[in-house]
């Protein structure tokens, strides 16, 4: 049986209930793991703890910051591609693909039962303005920018697709460096320092 967005577990956005009057950053990941799906809420787990080590390290105010991820719901065994699909495969479950939203990795386009998550992020992004958005690994990175190549395009500062005159920052997804990467620490850090000195810009 295939699972549609009624049967997962959901974490909506986490936005400042007194957000910066200045320049304004959003951090966005890819979907929420069982922690944030249980809580309701985007990057309260492992990821989150060091995604807020780090942000303090950089001089961010998580509190300030929009904090979400492109789908909110949590998909099946925490794998992305849920979301995704071949025409192929898509003809053969009997699902329709959005073909605003295509060519993720090779030939993987949205299932349209998913794309409007994409349109929600957009809406919501642009109520709350930010300069600049990091980007926490290959897939806020694809949907913001339409770039994919994480390790190629982390700690560059590229076009929003999204909204204009924005920002990305793509850079890895905390739950990368813990599981065994922790040698990027470093990197991540300095990537979300760059991030925020856009704002000062």
């Amino acid at each position: 049986m295939t699972e549609t967005a009624a049967d997962l577990p959901f974490a909506d956005y986490n936005v400042p209930a007194d957000p910066p009057a200045g320049p304004r950053m959003a951090i966005i990941g890819e979907a929420p793991g069982a922690e944030e799906a249980k809580q309701g809420r985007p990057f309260v787990g492992r990821s989150g703890k060091l995604l807020d080590e780090n942000l303090a390290a950089a001089g961010v105010e998580r509190a300030r910051c929009f904090i979400g991820n492109v789908f909110r719901y949590q998909p099946p065994g925490n794998k992305v591609g849920h979301f995704f699909a071949s025409r192929t495969r898509a003809r053969k479950e009997g699902r329709a693909i959005d073909e605003r939203w295509g060519a993720f990795g090779t030939s993987d386009w949205v299932l349209a039962e998913f794309s409007g998550e994409i349109d929600s992020l957009r809406n919501a992004l642009r109520e709350f303005a930010p300069r600049v958005i990091v980007a926490l690994g290959r897939t806020p990175t694809w949907a913001l920018t339409g770039q994919n190549g994480i390790m190629q395009l982390r700690g560059q500062v590229l076009p929003c697709r999204l909204l204009d005159g924005v920002e990305v920052v793509p850079t890895f997804h905390p739950s990368y460096i813990l599981r065994g990467q922790l040698t990027e620490q470093p990197t991540f850090l300095a990537d979300l320092k760059l991030a925020a000195s856009r704002l000062a810009g």
